[in-house]
């Protein structure tokens, strides 16, 4: 992926020491020789235990830096090889995410890690995992288990290679540039994942009033195909692709396809984007996005378009 310099990583409040987000970032900064911030936010304390409020602080800390050690040995690191701060902070009745945000606004960190929050069914991704989908600024990955940092890691890339504007062709081939990087420093072979669905074919063949042979229909369907996949070969091309990949080119919905190949794949971690519309101030991701999202069971890496532009003001 592109060169990290500084990473945002959320602690859990709760068990630190076996946060897979936490040895994420400690792998991703030995690798790109980044600097990593450790945030942990907890509740507001209550008015009438305010005198208790630096000595619990005080303990999130000591128990964080004792998390910090344990990950450090796992991973071989000695405390010099990333440069580490370590905050604790009170949410101050504002939500997690958007204290997350405004640290990133005001930092300008390339990347937040977190752990993915848990849900039911193991599928999808909730509250302050979605708004930092949404609304922060730079990269996002939620990880959700310890393949996230095992020597093998399936990754997958998820590319519509139909852009309408500018700012999705540069997001794609950011995407692919990424995907292909991270693919790369693991030795694994890269899926690139796209889906094509001919629109019409459905409508003309179930309309009474226009009458279509079916060969005719499977033509321009097959048509559609090789062009669709022309423009996802030429998009993969233009990344500059390393060997070590393979085009998945899987007719469909991509909100259906994308998290069932994810699954009987095996993927560890999905690489996707938001729908590009750059000059649109703190456009949401698009409906397709949203619906792969919530059918994802692995881990995600989600990339902003170029231009983005994030609603939440700094503070």
């Amino acid at each position: 992926m592109q060169k990290l310099h500084t990473i945002l990583a959320v602690c859990p409040g709760d068990n630190p020491e076996q946060s897979v987000g936490i040895r994420r970032a400690f792998t991703l900064a030995r690798d790109h020789k980044a600097a990593v911030t450790l945030l942990l936010i907890h509740p507001d304390f209550p008015e009438e235990h305010e005198s208790l409020k630096l000595s619990f602080r005080e303990f999130l800390t000591d128990a964080l830096r004792t998390a910090v050690d344990a990950h450090r040995h796992e991973l071989g690191l000695k405390e010099s090889d990333v440069p580490l701060t370590v905050l604790v902070q009170e949410a101050g009745h504002i939500p997690p995410a958007i204290t997350i945000i405004r640290y990133v606004l005001e930092h300008s960190f390339d990347l937040v890690i977190k752990d993915a929050e848990p849900v039911e069914g193991g599928k999808g991704f909730r509250g302050t995992d979605m708004t930092l989908l949404r609304k922060c600024p730079c990269a996002v990955w939620l990880a959700r288990s310890a393949r996230d940092v095992a020597e093998t890691m399936r990754i997958g890339v998820a590319i519509d290679p139909e852009s309408r504007e500018p700012g999705e062709k540069k997001l794609s081939l950011n995407l692919l540039r990424t995907a292909g990087s991270l693919a790369a420093s693991r030795m694994e072979t890269l899926d690139i994942v796209s889906c094509w669905e001919y629109e019409l074919e459905k409508i003309l063949r179930y309309k009474a009033w226009v009458n279509i042979p079916d060969e005719e229909l499977r033509r321009n369907a097959e048509e559609y195909r090789r062009d669709n996949l022309s423009l996802l070969e030429a998009l993969v091309g233009e990344a500059n692709m390393e060997e070590g990949y393979h085009i998945h080119h899987l007719k469909g919905r991509a909100e259906d396809v994308i998290p069932e190949f994810t699954q009987r794949r095996g993927t560890d971690l999905l690489v996707m984007g938001t729908v590009a519309r750059t000059g649109i101030p703190g456009f949401l991701i698009g409906n397709t996005a949203e619906n792969i999202l919530e059918k994802t069971a692995c881990s995600l890496l989600a990339l902003k378009p170029p231009g983005y532009v994030s609603p939440v003001r700094p503070a």
